[in-house]
């Protein structure tokens, strides 16, 4: 062992006394080299020390069960054992529900701890040959917190396979839902859909706006819905946010019927595009807040910070959550692949309305997708749509205009 690199292990224990006593006895007799860790915040900081194998004490300050959910979907830390030194055994079966691949239970003999190590960092897969991640993710379902879309959406998704569904049928069932009912009446009536008449029934509704257009109404509104009861924050201002979104939404929106384009989704795609940012942003708040001020100090983009700060970035996150919801593929593909539309396999044109859409909105600062940057459009997704920078600077008045109209959406629907 004295010719091989040490292994790292990150050691976090809530007593001074079990924290120096594991320390000193792993780095002395064990040969490893041991980099303490004071809370869950600090543990997912000193993840970029690449270690080897976590051992924490479930009971260190912070949420040590979210810092886990996340460090399961790191790519690049999919091999690192995981485990919890602890007495109190009723912990293990939460964290094992949370990708922790063993436990060290206390008090231990200094043999029976070395034994203890090395079984979990010889049961962990190495990184494949070709230097793509182990697959030990946890499924997304395990996530505590976790906003669910409400039940009618499902119903709605399932009536609209069928093109010719009656629009009673479908009326029917959005009505079960009194909040959605509402929302979709005050949209319907909104500046948005501008109609000169108003609808007094979600049946007039789905008559005059379509199955499919509905359907992508229910979906957004459910999502406002699903989110708005989240109680944490970490410092994303969320009205902002939601106005970037609408705003890319309505850029979406504006290409596609330029280019006659036809997508019925095109709006909604851009409302939806960001959504990992919210449940990063509200369920791990406690490392968020490292994320945005990561982006105000080095003036660098909030995907950058993810990165560097969390190794979970919002579209990886906002693509799992969208496909426990069911939404359509396309729609999840627009959400994982909007900052590299070519790598869009099913709707590479869906992903390159967003992706210039999502700048374009930026350019124009409508709102606040939690970074000042404006990124620069990738040449793929101006030749998959035949649109050209010159287009957009032509187009900027309309879309600004476009914009402040179908801002009437979140008055009615946020």
């Amino acid at each position: 062992m004295s010719d091989e690199t040490p292994k790292r292990i990150l050691l976090g224990q809530k007593e001074k006394v079990d924290r120096d006593f594991i320390h000193a006895f792993l780095d002395k007799i064990g040969g490893f080299s041991v980099i303490g860790v004071a809370s869950a915040a600090d543990l997912i900081q000193k993840l970029r020390q690449n270690p080897d194998l976590i051992l924490v004490d479930p009971k260190i300050e912070g949420n040590i069960l979210k810092a886990a959910e996340l460090i399961r979907r790191m790519p690049k830390l999919n091999h690192v054992g995981l485990a919890i030194v602890t007495a109190d055994l009723s912990d293990y079966d939460r964290c094992k529900g949370k990708g922790f691949d063993g436990i060290i239970e206390k008090p231990f003999t200094p043999k029976g701890l070395l034994a203890k190590v090395w079984k979990i960092l010889e049961s962990t897969p190495p990184l494949p040959g070709d230097g793509t991640p182990a697959k030990l993710e946890v499924d997304i379902e395990g996530i505590e917190g976790l906003p669910t879309l409400p039940s009618v959406y499902a119903q709605v998704e399932k009536l609209c396979e069928d093109p010719d569904v009656d629009a009673d049928d479908l009326a029917k069932v959005i009505e079960t839902d009194p909040s959605i009912t509402m929302k979709l009446l005050k949209l319907s009536n909104s500046a948005f859909f501008g109609f000169n008449r108003e609808i007094k029934s979600v049946k007039d509704s789905v008559s005059l706006l379509g199955n499919q257009t509905v359907k992508n109404a229910v979906l957004s509104i459910s999502v406002f819905e699903a989110t708005k009861g989240m109680d944490t924050s970490g410092g994303l201002d969320l009205k902002e946010f939601w106005r970037h979104s609408a705003a890319c939404g309505s850029v979406v929106k504006f290409i596609a019927k330029k280019m006659r384009i036809d997508r019925e989704e095109s709006f909604t795609a851009g409302i939806l595009h960001d959504i990992g940012k919210v449940i990063l942003n509200g369920l791990y708040s406690q490392f968020y807040e490292s994320v945005l001020k990561a982006v105000a100090e080095k003036q660098i983009s909030i995907i950058e910070a993810e990165e560097s700060v969390l190794g979970v970035i919002h579209t990886k996150l906002g693509q799992e959550l969208a496909e426990s919801w069911g939404i359509p593929a396309r729609l999840i593909e627009a959400i994982a692949s909007h900052h590299r539309p070519g790598r869009s396999e099913r709707d590479p044109e869906l992903a390159s309305l967003v992706h210039i859409a999502d700048a374009v909105s930026r350019n124009l600062a409508v709102g606040s997708g939690g970074d000042a940057l404006v990124p620069a459009i990738h040449p793929f997704a101006f030749n998959q749509l035949a649109v050209t920078a010159e287009d957009l600077v032509e187009w900027e008045q309309e879309m600004v205009e476009g914009i402040e109209k179908d801002m009437a959406f979140l008055a009615a629907t946020a």
